[in-house]
Protein backbone atom coordinates (compact mmCIF):
# COMPACT_ATOMS: atom_id res chain seq x y z
CA UNK A 1 0.00 0.00 0.00
CA UNK A 2 1.65 3.12 -1.16
CA UNK A 3 1.92 5.71 1.36
CA UNK A 4 -0.23 9.21 0.98
CA UNK A 5 1.67 12.74 0.71
CA UNK A 6 -0.17 13.61 3.43
CA UNK A 7 1.54 10.67 5.65
CA UNK A 8 5.02 11.72 5.89
CA UNK A 9 7.33 9.81 8.71
CA UNK A 10 9.05 11.95 10.91
CA UNK A 11 12.18 11.84 9.15
CA UNK A 12 10.67 13.17 6.02
CA UNK A 13 8.92 16.31 8.24
CA UNK A 14 12.30 17.12 9.34
CA UNK A 15 13.92 17.00 6.21
CA UNK A 16 10.77 18.98 4.63
CA UNK A 17 11.91 22.31 4.68
CA UNK A 18 9.10 24.79 3.73
CA UNK A 19 10.78 28.29 3.10
CA UNK A 20 8.32 31.26 4.01
CA UNK A 21 7.24 32.61 0.70
CA UNK A 22 7.22 36.82 2.01
CA UNK A 23 11.09 35.97 2.47
CA UNK A 24 11.87 34.41 -1.08
CA UNK A 25 9.75 37.33 -2.51
CA UNK A 26 11.94 40.20 -0.53
CA UNK A 27 15.14 39.16 -0.92
CA UNK A 28 14.29 38.46 -5.05
CA UNK A 29 13.21 42.50 -4.63
CA UNK A 30 16.36 43.12 -2.95
CA UNK A 31 18.57 41.24 -5.02
CA UNK A 32 17.17 42.79 -8.31
CA UNK A 33 17.26 46.32 -6.35
CA UNK A 34 20.36 48.12 -7.78
CA UNK A 35 19.94 50.56 -4.64
CA UNK A 36 21.04 47.63 -2.37
CA UNK A 37 23.87 46.44 -4.74
CA UNK A 38 24.61 50.05 -5.53
CA UNK A 39 24.82 50.96 -1.46
CA UNK A 40 26.71 47.19 -0.87
CA UNK A 41 29.45 48.11 -3.15
CA UNK A 42 29.99 51.93 -2.34
CA UNK A 43 29.82 49.83 1.49
CA UNK A 44 33.24 48.22 -0.02
CA UNK A 45 35.14 50.80 -1.88
CA UNK A 46 34.75 52.91 1.53
CA UNK A 47 36.43 50.33 3.31
CA UNK A 48 38.84 49.40 1.16
CA UNK A 49 40.11 53.43 1.03
CA UNK A 50 39.62 53.34 4.65
CA UNK A 51 42.27 50.40 5.66
CA UNK A 52 44.32 51.47 2.33
CA UNK A 53 44.12 55.08 3.73
CA UNK A 54 45.23 54.62 7.37
CA UNK A 55 48.21 51.45 5.96
CA UNK A 56 49.86 54.07 3.69
CA UNK A 57 49.78 56.86 5.75
CA UNK A 58 51.20 55.06 8.87
CA UNK A 59 53.89 54.01 6.28
CA UNK A 60 54.81 57.20 5.34
CA UNK A 61 54.68 58.55 8.71
CA UNK A 62 56.05 54.87 10.05
CA UNK A 63 54.14 54.58 12.59
CA UNK A 64 53.17 50.96 11.77
CA UNK A 65 54.70 49.75 15.14
CA UNK A 66 51.68 52.40 16.39
CA UNK A 67 48.82 49.65 16.89
CA UNK A 68 46.50 50.95 13.62
CA UNK A 69 43.70 48.23 14.96
CA UNK A 70 41.86 50.20 17.24
CA UNK A 71 41.81 53.53 14.62
CA UNK A 72 40.68 50.98 10.96
CA UNK A 73 38.08 49.76 13.52
CA UNK A 74 36.36 52.76 14.83
CA UNK A 75 36.20 54.59 11.22
CA UNK A 76 35.19 51.02 9.33
CA UNK A 77 32.58 50.51 12.49
CA UNK A 78 31.23 53.49 11.77
CA UNK A 79 30.79 53.49 8.45
CA UNK A 80 29.12 50.46 8.97
CA UNK A 81 26.84 51.99 11.65
CA UNK A 82 25.86 54.42 9.52
CA UNK A 83 24.93 53.07 6.63
CA UNK A 84 23.16 49.86 8.20
CA UNK A 85 21.13 52.08 10.51
CA UNK A 86 20.03 54.53 7.81
CA UNK A 87 20.07 52.40 4.84
CA UNK A 88 18.66 49.70 5.97
CA UNK A 89 15.41 50.56 8.06
CA UNK A 90 14.48 53.15 5.18
CA UNK A 91 14.50 50.23 2.62
CA UNK A 92 12.59 48.13 4.70
CA UNK A 93 9.95 50.62 5.65
CA UNK A 94 9.53 51.90 2.32
CA UNK A 95 9.34 48.38 0.79
CA UNK A 96 6.50 47.96 3.57
CA UNK A 97 4.89 51.06 2.93
CA UNK A 98 4.24 50.17 -0.91
CA UNK A 99 2.95 47.00 0.22
CA UNK A 100 0.25 48.87 2.63
CA UNK A 101 -1.29 51.32 -0.32
CA UNK A 102 -4.44 50.60 -1.79
CA UNK A 103 -3.23 49.37 -5.15
CA UNK A 104 -1.41 46.24 -3.61
CA UNK A 105 -2.72 45.71 0.13
CA UNK A 106 -5.14 42.87 -1.27
CA UNK A 107 -2.11 40.54 -2.38
CA UNK A 108 -1.06 40.38 1.26
CA UNK A 109 -4.61 38.84 1.77
CA UNK A 110 -5.20 36.65 -1.04
CA UNK A 111 -2.99 34.10 0.18
CA UNK A 112 -3.23 31.20 2.99
CA UNK A 113 -0.41 32.37 4.57
CA UNK A 114 -1.31 33.86 8.48
CA UNK A 115 -0.69 37.14 9.41
CA UNK A 116 1.95 35.77 11.38
CA UNK A 117 3.65 33.95 8.32
CA UNK A 118 3.96 37.54 6.76
CA UNK A 119 5.44 39.34 9.25
CA UNK A 120 7.90 36.62 9.92
CA UNK A 121 9.24 36.94 6.35
CA UNK A 122 9.39 40.68 6.83
CA UNK A 123 11.69 40.24 9.44
CA UNK A 124 13.45 37.10 8.01
CA UNK A 125 14.50 39.41 4.84
CA UNK A 126 15.98 41.86 6.69
CA UNK A 127 17.41 40.46 9.06
CA UNK A 128 19.06 38.44 6.17
CA UNK A 129 19.83 42.05 4.60
CA UNK A 130 21.94 43.12 7.85
CA UNK A 131 23.73 40.00 7.97
CA UNK A 132 24.92 40.94 4.21
CA UNK A 133 25.55 44.31 4.48
CA UNK A 134 27.28 42.90 7.92
CA UNK A 135 29.65 40.25 5.75
CA UNK A 136 30.77 43.40 3.86
CA UNK A 137 32.50 45.33 6.92
CA UNK A 138 33.30 41.91 9.37
CA UNK A 139 36.51 41.05 6.60
CA UNK A 140 37.63 44.50 7.04
CA UNK A 141 37.05 44.27 10.99
CA UNK A 142 38.96 41.27 11.40
CA UNK A 143 41.41 43.35 9.43
CA UNK A 144 41.70 45.18 12.19
CA UNK A 145 42.98 42.90 14.48
CA UNK A 146 45.77 41.62 12.37
CA UNK A 147 47.14 45.24 12.65
CA UNK A 148 47.14 44.61 16.80
CA UNK A 149 45.78 46.90 19.48
CA UNK A 150 42.43 45.24 19.43
CA UNK A 151 41.51 41.81 20.39
CA UNK A 152 38.96 39.33 18.66
CA UNK A 153 36.26 39.31 21.83
CA UNK A 154 35.91 43.16 21.14
CA UNK A 155 35.17 42.78 18.00
CA UNK A 156 32.55 39.95 18.48
CA UNK A 157 30.58 41.81 21.42
CA UNK A 158 30.82 45.48 19.01
CA UNK A 159 29.18 43.45 15.97
CA UNK A 160 27.04 41.57 17.96
CA UNK A 161 25.58 44.49 19.93
CA UNK A 162 25.17 46.44 16.38
CA UNK A 163 23.44 43.56 15.24
CA UNK A 164 21.06 43.48 17.80
CA UNK A 165 20.25 47.65 17.77
CA UNK A 166 19.84 47.05 13.96
CA UNK A 167 17.38 44.19 14.04
CA UNK A 168 15.01 46.42 16.45
CA UNK A 169 14.92 49.41 14.18
CA UNK A 170 14.19 47.49 11.29
CA UNK A 171 11.45 45.84 12.88
CA UNK A 172 10.22 49.79 14.40
CA UNK A 173 10.25 50.48 10.74
CA UNK A 174 7.93 47.46 9.61
CA UNK A 175 5.75 48.24 12.47
CA UNK A 176 5.46 52.38 11.20
CA UNK A 177 4.79 50.98 7.55
CA UNK A 178 2.11 48.74 9.14
CA UNK A 179 0.19 51.05 11.01
CA UNK A 180 -3.36 52.25 10.31
CA UNK A 181 -2.00 55.62 10.05
CA UNK A 182 -2.37 58.16 7.01
CA UNK A 183 0.63 58.20 5.10
CA UNK A 184 1.67 61.72 5.98
CA UNK A 185 1.03 60.59 9.66
CA UNK A 186 3.35 57.97 9.13
CA UNK A 187 6.18 60.58 7.03
CA UNK A 188 5.89 62.82 10.36
CA UNK A 189 6.46 59.96 12.54
CA UNK A 190 9.52 58.53 10.70
CA UNK A 191 11.19 61.93 10.57
CA UNK A 192 10.45 62.60 14.12
CA UNK A 193 10.64 59.27 15.92
CA UNK A 194 11.98 56.97 13.76
CA UNK A 195 15.11 59.31 13.07
CA UNK A 196 15.10 60.18 16.72
CA UNK A 197 15.35 56.24 17.44
CA UNK A 198 18.47 55.97 14.65
CA UNK A 199 20.36 58.67 16.41
CA UNK A 200 20.13 57.34 19.47
CA UNK A 201 21.27 54.25 18.50
CA UNK A 202 23.97 54.96 16.79
CA UNK A 203 24.84 57.24 19.86
CA UNK A 204 25.04 54.43 22.23
CA UNK A 205 26.25 51.78 20.21
CA UNK A 206 29.48 54.29 19.48
CA UNK A 207 29.35 55.36 23.12
CA UNK A 208 29.49 51.83 24.66
CA UNK A 209 32.04 50.66 22.48
CA UNK A 210 34.00 53.68 22.09
CA UNK A 211 34.22 53.99 25.87
CA UNK A 212 35.48 50.20 26.04
CA UNK A 213 31.68 49.86 28.42
CA UNK A 214 31.35 46.41 26.73
CA UNK A 215 34.69 45.30 26.76
CA UNK A 216 35.36 45.95 30.55
CA UNK A 217 32.33 44.20 31.67
CA UNK A 218 34.84 40.98 31.01
CA UNK A 219 37.27 42.68 33.16
CA UNK A 220 35.38 43.38 35.57
CA UNK A 221 36.35 41.77 38.99
CA UNK A 222 32.44 40.72 40.25
CA UNK A 223 31.62 38.78 36.89
CA UNK A 224 29.20 37.05 37.82
CA UNK A 225 27.42 39.05 40.18
CA UNK A 226 27.24 42.42 38.37
CA UNK A 227 28.85 41.77 34.53
CA UNK A 228 26.43 39.19 33.66
CA UNK A 229 23.33 40.01 35.18
CA UNK A 230 23.57 43.41 32.65
CA UNK A 231 24.49 41.72 29.81
CA UNK A 232 21.72 39.12 30.61
CA UNK A 233 19.38 41.93 31.41
CA UNK A 234 20.30 43.77 28.06
CA UNK A 235 19.33 40.43 26.07
CA UNK A 236 16.06 40.06 27.83
CA UNK A 237 15.30 43.42 27.07
CA UNK A 238 16.29 42.96 22.76
CA UNK A 239 13.86 39.98 23.11
CA UNK A 240 11.24 41.65 24.57
CA UNK A 241 11.29 44.48 22.40
CA UNK A 242 11.08 42.58 19.39
CA UNK A 243 8.26 40.79 21.08
CA UNK A 244 6.69 43.68 21.14
CA UNK A 245 7.08 44.62 17.64
CA UNK A 246 6.25 41.13 15.96
CA UNK A 247 2.80 41.07 17.45
CA UNK A 248 2.11 44.67 17.37
CA UNK A 249 2.95 43.78 13.69
CA UNK A 250 0.62 41.39 13.01
CA UNK A 251 -2.41 42.98 14.99
CA UNK A 252 -1.92 45.44 12.45
CA UNK A 253 -2.54 43.17 9.44
CA UNK A 254 -4.64 41.15 10.60
CA UNK A 255 -8.33 41.85 9.65
CA UNK A 256 -10.28 43.67 11.76
CA UNK A 257 -13.16 40.55 11.77
CA UNK A 258 -10.40 38.42 13.81
CA UNK A 259 -9.94 38.54 17.00
CA UNK A 260 -6.39 40.11 16.63
CA UNK A 261 -6.37 42.07 19.91
CA UNK A 262 -5.95 38.67 21.81
CA UNK A 263 -2.26 37.92 21.53
CA UNK A 264 -1.32 41.52 21.48
CA UNK A 265 -3.11 42.21 25.17
CA UNK A 266 -1.44 39.06 26.15
CA UNK A 267 2.16 39.68 24.88
CA UNK A 268 1.83 43.35 26.85
CA UNK A 269 0.23 42.04 29.98
CA UNK A 270 3.31 39.61 30.04
CA UNK A 271 5.58 42.47 28.89
CA UNK A 272 4.43 44.58 31.44
CA UNK A 273 5.15 42.27 34.38
CA UNK A 274 8.65 40.96 32.57
CA UNK A 275 9.58 44.76 33.19
CA UNK A 276 8.54 45.18 36.62
CA UNK A 277 9.59 41.86 37.96
CA UNK A 278 13.13 43.33 36.47
CA UNK A 279 13.21 46.41 37.66
CA UNK A 280 11.94 44.61 41.38
CA UNK A 281 14.88 42.28 41.48
CA UNK A 282 17.51 44.66 39.91
CA UNK A 283 16.33 46.92 43.01
CA UNK A 284 16.39 43.86 45.77
CA UNK A 285 19.85 42.90 44.78
CA UNK A 286 21.84 45.83 44.55
CA UNK A 287 19.25 47.34 47.68
CA UNK A 288 18.66 50.54 45.96
CA UNK A 289 14.99 52.55 45.88
CA UNK A 290 15.33 54.33 42.51
CA UNK A 291 15.16 51.09 40.41
CA UNK A 292 11.21 51.15 41.42
CA UNK A 293 10.48 54.73 39.71
CA UNK A 294 11.11 53.43 36.45
CA UNK A 295 8.12 51.17 36.92
CA UNK A 296 6.07 54.56 38.45
CA UNK A 297 6.74 56.78 35.34
CA UNK A 298 6.72 53.94 32.56
CA UNK A 299 3.69 52.59 33.64
CA UNK A 300 0.85 55.71 33.54
CA UNK A 301 3.05 56.56 29.93
CA UNK A 302 1.91 53.10 28.30
CA UNK A 303 -1.38 53.23 29.71
CA UNK A 304 -2.07 56.83 28.52
CA UNK A 305 -0.93 55.84 25.57
CA UNK A 306 -3.39 52.73 25.32
CA UNK A 307 -5.84 55.04 25.94
CA UNK A 308 -4.94 56.84 23.19
CA UNK A 309 -4.91 54.42 20.27
CA UNK A 310 -7.70 51.74 21.85
CA UNK A 311 -10.69 54.41 21.38
CA UNK A 312 -9.98 54.67 17.71
CA UNK A 313 -11.28 50.94 17.64
CA UNK A 314 -14.04 49.20 16.60
CA UNK A 315 -16.98 48.33 18.92
CA UNK A 316 -19.19 45.93 17.34
CA UNK A 317 -17.79 41.61 17.22
CA UNK A 318 -18.11 39.88 14.14
CA UNK A 319 -19.29 36.49 14.17
CA UNK A 320 -16.18 34.99 13.78
CA UNK A 321 -15.03 36.83 16.98
CA UNK A 322 -18.14 35.29 18.87
CA UNK A 323 -17.63 31.74 17.96
CA UNK A 324 -14.34 32.13 19.77
CA UNK A 325 -16.18 32.95 22.91
CA UNK A 326 -15.91 30.37 25.62
CA UNK A 327 -19.07 29.62 27.07
CA UNK A 328 -17.67 29.02 30.73
CA UNK A 329 -18.68 32.29 32.53
CA UNK A 330 -15.12 32.02 34.87
CA UNK A 331 -13.43 31.71 31.29
CA UNK A 332 -15.68 34.09 29.57
CA UNK A 333 -14.93 36.76 32.00
CA UNK A 334 -10.94 36.47 31.69
CA UNK A 335 -11.55 36.67 27.92
CA UNK A 336 -13.46 39.39 27.80
CA UNK A 337 -10.38 41.91 28.68
CA UNK A 338 -8.33 40.08 25.84
CA UNK A 339 -10.75 39.95 23.34
CA UNK A 340 -11.64 42.95 20.86
CA UNK A 341 -13.45 45.52 21.84
CA UNK A 342 -13.19 49.44 23.02
CA UNK A 343 -14.54 49.04 26.76
CA UNK A 344 -12.71 45.76 27.15
CA UNK A 345 -9.71 47.67 25.89
CA UNK A 346 -10.19 50.47 28.38
CA UNK A 347 -11.03 47.74 31.24
CA UNK A 348 -7.70 45.91 30.87
CA UNK A 349 -5.73 49.03 30.61
CA UNK A 350 -6.74 49.79 34.24
CA UNK A 351 -6.79 46.37 35.14
CA UNK A 352 -2.82 46.48 34.27
CA UNK A 353 -2.31 49.78 36.66
CA UNK A 354 -4.20 48.52 39.37
CA UNK A 355 -1.99 45.26 39.09
CA UNK A 356 1.36 47.48 39.16
CA UNK A 357 -0.05 49.60 41.87
CA UNK A 358 -0.94 46.26 43.81
CA UNK A 359 2.60 44.70 43.03
CA UNK A 360 4.34 47.67 43.89
CA UNK A 361 2.35 47.28 47.34
CA UNK A 362 3.66 43.85 48.12
CA UNK A 363 7.21 45.08 47.04
CA UNK A 364 6.92 48.02 49.55
CA UNK A 365 5.95 45.75 52.07
CA UNK A 366 8.65 43.02 51.58
CA UNK A 367 11.66 45.77 51.38
CA UNK A 368 10.65 47.15 54.70
CA UNK A 369 9.89 44.02 55.93
CA UNK A 370 13.65 42.11 55.30
CA UNK A 371 15.79 45.15 53.91
CA UNK A 372 17.49 47.70 56.24
CA UNK A 373 16.34 50.87 54.27
CA UNK A 374 12.44 52.21 53.76
CA UNK A 375 11.76 51.96 50.17
CA UNK A 376 9.01 54.91 50.35
CA UNK A 377 8.42 57.29 53.14
CA UNK A 378 5.28 57.66 54.48
CA UNK A 379 4.94 61.52 53.67
CA UNK A 380 5.72 60.67 50.00
CA UNK A 381 3.22 57.71 49.13
CA UNK A 382 0.73 60.20 48.47
CA UNK A 383 3.00 61.41 45.84
CA UNK A 384 4.26 58.55 44.59
CA UNK A 385 0.74 56.51 44.61
CA UNK A 386 -1.98 58.44 44.05
CA UNK A 387 0.25 61.56 41.79
CA UNK A 388 0.71 58.54 38.53
CA UNK A 389 -2.89 56.98 39.74
CA UNK A 390 -4.36 60.57 38.77
CA UNK A 391 -3.24 60.70 35.56
CA UNK A 392 -4.50 57.12 34.54
CA UNK A 393 -7.93 58.06 36.06
CA UNK A 394 -8.28 61.09 34.51
CA UNK A 395 -7.44 58.99 31.07
CA UNK A 396 -9.66 57.06 31.60
CA UNK A 397 -12.82 59.34 32.51
CA UNK A 398 -11.56 61.44 29.08
CA UNK A 399 -11.50 58.45 27.11
CA UNK A 400 -15.18 57.64 28.09
CA UNK A 401 -15.99 61.23 27.08
CA UNK A 402 -14.15 61.09 23.79
CA UNK A 403 -15.89 58.08 22.82
CA UNK A 404 -19.44 59.58 23.99
CA UNK A 405 -18.71 62.82 21.72
CA UNK A 406 -17.71 60.74 18.62
CA UNK A 407 -20.86 58.23 19.11
CA UNK A 408 -23.29 61.36 20.23
CA UNK A 409 -22.21 63.78 17.29
CA UNK A 410 -20.12 61.91 14.74
CA UNK A 411 -21.15 58.43 14.58
CA UNK A 412 -20.66 57.63 11.14
CA UNK A 413 -17.19 59.00 10.89
CA UNK A 414 -14.07 57.36 11.80
CA UNK A 415 -13.61 55.72 15.07
CA UNK A 416 -10.23 57.16 15.07
CA UNK A 417 -12.31 60.44 15.94
CA UNK A 418 -12.46 59.66 19.62
CA UNK A 419 -8.01 59.95 19.95
CA UNK A 420 -8.84 63.03 18.61
CA UNK A 421 -11.21 64.29 20.88
CA UNK A 422 -9.28 62.91 23.76
CA UNK A 423 -6.27 64.56 23.31
CA UNK A 424 -8.51 68.08 22.72
CA UNK A 425 -9.78 67.08 26.08
CA UNK A 426 -6.62 66.69 28.08
CA UNK A 427 -5.24 69.88 26.54
CA UNK A 428 -7.58 72.55 25.76
CA UNK A 429 -9.14 72.99 29.09
CA UNK A 430 -5.60 73.88 30.17
CA UNK A 431 -4.51 75.87 27.58
CA UNK A 432 -7.91 77.84 28.63
CA UNK A 433 -7.36 78.36 32.10
CA UNK A 434 -3.82 79.46 31.75
CA UNK A 435 -4.82 82.03 28.71
CA UNK A 436 -7.79 83.30 31.37
CA UNK A 437 -5.51 83.81 33.89
CA UNK A 438 -2.60 85.21 32.40
CA UNK A 439 -5.22 88.13 30.97
CA UNK A 440 -7.08 88.32 34.96
CA UNK A 441 -3.19 88.30 36.72
CA UNK A 442 -0.65 89.81 34.00
CA UNK A 443 1.52 86.75 35.32
CA UNK A 444 2.38 83.12 34.75
CA UNK A 445 0.05 80.85 36.62
CA UNK A 446 1.48 79.48 39.86
CA UNK A 447 2.85 76.04 40.66
CA UNK A 448 0.43 75.72 43.57
CA UNK A 449 -2.70 77.04 41.91
CA UNK A 450 -5.22 73.94 42.14
CA UNK A 451 -7.18 73.58 38.90
CA UNK A 452 -9.61 70.47 39.92
CA UNK A 453 -10.47 68.23 36.94
CA UNK A 454 -7.73 69.41 34.58
CA UNK A 455 -4.97 66.45 34.28
CA UNK A 456 -2.11 68.63 33.60
CA UNK A 457 -2.79 70.32 36.29
CA UNK A 458 -1.62 67.35 38.50
CA UNK A 459 2.08 68.48 37.39
CA UNK A 460 1.89 71.55 39.06
CA UNK A 461 0.34 70.34 42.23
CA UNK A 462 3.59 67.51 42.67
CA UNK A 463 5.44 70.13 42.15
CA UNK A 464 4.48 72.04 45.76
CA UNK A 465 6.95 72.05 48.24
CA UNK A 466 4.65 72.07 51.08
CA UNK A 467 3.37 68.85 51.89
CA UNK A 468 0.52 69.31 53.12
CA UNK A 469 -0.46 71.75 50.53
CA UNK A 470 0.85 69.26 48.08
CA UNK A 471 -1.60 66.26 49.30
CA UNK A 472 -4.59 68.24 49.78
CA UNK A 473 -4.18 69.33 45.85
CA UNK A 474 -3.46 65.59 44.94
CA UNK A 475 -6.66 64.42 46.85
CA UNK A 476 -8.66 66.86 45.40
CA UNK A 477 -7.65 65.93 42.16
CA UNK A 478 -8.86 62.23 43.41
CA UNK A 479 -11.96 63.81 44.16
CA UNK A 480 -12.66 65.21 40.56
CA UNK A 481 -11.22 62.38 38.50
CA UNK A 482 -13.98 59.67 40.20
CA UNK A 483 -16.40 62.31 40.00
CA UNK A 484 -15.63 62.45 36.09
CA UNK A 485 -15.27 58.82 35.73
CA UNK A 486 -18.91 58.51 36.97
CA UNK A 487 -20.70 61.38 34.78
CA UNK A 488 -18.64 59.44 31.86
CA UNK A 489 -20.04 55.90 32.88
CA UNK A 490 -23.62 57.66 32.90
CA UNK A 491 -23.34 59.11 29.51
CA UNK A 492 -22.10 55.74 28.05
CA UNK A 493 -24.79 53.95 30.43
CA UNK A 494 -26.68 52.22 27.32
CA UNK A 495 -22.98 51.91 25.33
CA UNK A 496 -21.64 50.00 28.20
CA UNK A 497 -24.60 47.36 28.55
CA UNK A 498 -24.59 46.88 24.88
CA UNK A 499 -20.47 46.06 24.99
CA UNK A 500 -21.04 43.93 27.78
CA UNK A 501 -23.95 42.14 26.19
CA UNK A 502 -22.68 41.12 22.80
CA UNK A 503 -20.01 39.33 24.62
CA UNK A 504 -21.16 35.78 24.24
CA UNK A 505 -20.78 33.15 22.01
CA UNK A 506 -22.58 32.96 18.73
CA UNK A 507 -25.49 31.04 18.14
CA UNK A 508 -26.80 30.25 14.89
CA UNK A 509 -30.43 31.21 14.28
CA UNK A 510 -32.68 28.41 13.73
CA UNK A 511 -35.21 30.99 11.35
CA UNK A 512 -32.50 31.86 8.62
CA UNK A 513 -29.30 32.33 7.81
CA UNK A 514 -27.99 35.50 9.14
CA UNK A 515 -24.96 37.26 6.83
CA UNK A 516 -22.40 39.61 8.35
CA UNK A 517 -20.96 42.03 5.93
CA UNK A 518 -17.67 42.82 8.35
CA UNK A 519 -14.68 45.03 6.59
CA UNK A 520 -11.80 42.87 7.43
CA UNK A 521 -9.48 45.46 6.07
CA UNK A 522 -11.20 48.42 7.73
CA UNK A 523 -7.51 49.98 9.01
CA UNK A 524 -5.95 48.93 6.06
CA UNK A 525 -8.46 49.96 3.15
CA UNK A 526 -9.51 46.65 1.86
CA UNK A 527 -13.18 45.47 0.56
CA UNK A 528 -15.71 43.77 2.83
CA UNK A 529 -15.10 39.96 3.39
CA UNK A 530 -19.18 38.47 3.52
CA UNK A 531 -19.18 35.61 6.41
CA UNK A 532 -22.25 33.33 6.32
CA UNK A 533 -23.48 32.66 9.31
Amino acid sequence: MSETPDKRTTLDHFQYFDTNPVWVKDLRQAARNWTVTGTLLLMLAVFYFISLGFVIFSEVEDRISGYLGPSIFAAIGVAALLAAYIFIPIYVGIRTLMERISINADLQYITTMTPGQIIRGKILSSTYLIILFYSAAVPFLVFSYLLRGIDLPTIAIAVLLTFIMNVLLTMGAIVLALSPLHIVMKILLALTVGGNAIFTAIYFVIGAVASSAITSLFGMSSFWTEALPIMITFTLDAFLIAGLFYFTAVAFITPSSANRSFSLRIYITFLCAAIALQFFLWGWFTNEEEFIFPIIITMPCLIILGFLFGIGGRDDLSIRVQREIPSNLVSRFLSFFFFNGTFSCLLWLMGLWALTILSILGFNALWNEFQSSTLIDYEDLPLLYLGPSLFVLYSFAYALLGLWIHRTFLPKRSPMLASLFFTLLIILPFLFFIIIYFILKQDMIDEGFLIPGIPLNVFMIMNVYDEHERNFGLWVHFGSAIFLIVVAMLLNTKWIIQQLKQFKPYQRSTDKPTIELTHAGEDNNLPPIVNSG
